[in-house]
């Protein structure tokens, strides 16, 4: 009768145990990211518009991490093999379209708002890092046009970037209308 007793309190202890385990890794989620989102894009040439260019030998790659509010995008701009880069900014629009300015990542030419993170200098050199974080103040309202989507608030640039209607572009002297680009993919 102990011995009964005994062994369904061990059992009870081990059940008890594991759903304890159980609660505590399926609790977790499975993920560190604390509900971030991220857009990359891999910029070349090839993807400018109007017209592709696909003779030039600069490259780039955009990371954005859009937070789980969804009110800042944490960006890392990487270019190489570019001169005299004017500007670099996001774009609303598809990848068949030249499309608005809404936010810039950096400019050596003015056209950002007053005081916006993304109104730093574009560095030069061999291989460039421009990273900052862009919020609503940064922002460049715009309205729809025949071929590109309302851009206004801050929480419709988030929605374009989640939905894929989005792209990043850096310009240069050589090619002031894009030298590189890419729209903005999970």
């Amino acid at each position: 009768m102990q011995m009964q007793i005994f062994r369904r309190g061990v059992l009870g202890l081990i059940a008890l145990g594991l759903t304890v385990s159980m609660l505590a890794i399926f609790g977790c989620g499975g993920s560190d990211d604390d509900g971030e989102t991220q857009r990359t894009a891999n910029l070349r040439g090839s993807n400018e518009r109007p017209t592709p260019l696909p003779n030039v030998t600069g490259s780039g790659t955009v990371v954005l991490t859009i937070n789980d509010d969804q009110t800042e995008i944490q960006y890392v701009l990487t270019y190489t093999g570019l001169n005299n880069v004017t500007q670099a900014h996001i774009h609303a629009g598809s990848a068949d379209v030249a499309g608005p300015v809404v936010l810039f990542y950096c400019t050596n030419i003015g056209g950002a708002p007053a005081g916006a993170v993304g109104g730093q200098a574009c560095p030069q050199g061999s291989s460039v890092t421009v990273s900052g974080t862009l919020k609503a103040q940064d922002l460049i309202p715009r309205a729809a046009t025949a071929t590109t989507p309302e851009a206004s608030t801050f929480n419709q640039v988030i929605d374009l970037l989640l939905n894929g209607t989005t792209y990043s572009n850096v310009h240069t002297q050589t090619n002031p209308g894009g030298e590189i680009r890419a729209q903005n993919l999970p």
